[in-house]
């Protein structure tokens, strides 16, 4: 099991497929029609991303460069949080 972080972003200009799901984690997205639907599709290009490089051999080093750590037989995810940030902007 692989804990991710899953943001969804709508996208008004998309008629098809206007629900956007990525994570930051792996920098990943898909979309579909409906948030389930861009997360099912989301779960689906990890899993060939993830199968593609632990058949290279790789999938160790890949999560540990994507900020993972294993810690008893279990990857744990970096860190995510959420802060204010204020800047400047004009109305």
């Amino acid at each position: 099991m692989l804990p991710l972080t899953i943001k969804i972003i709508g996208d008004k200009h998309s008629k098809d497929a206007p629900f956007v799901a990525y994570t930051p984690e792996l920098d990943i997205a898909s979309c579909g029609p409906s948030e389930t639907k861009a997360k099912e599709n989301l779960h689906k290009a990890v899993e060939i991303l993830l199968e593609e490089i632990n058949r290279k051999g790789g999938l160790t080093a890949f999560l540990e460069e994507s900020g993972f750590q294993k810690v008893n037989k279990s990857w744990v995810p970096p860190t995510v949080s959420f802060e204010s940030f204020s800047f400047p902007h004009s109305a």
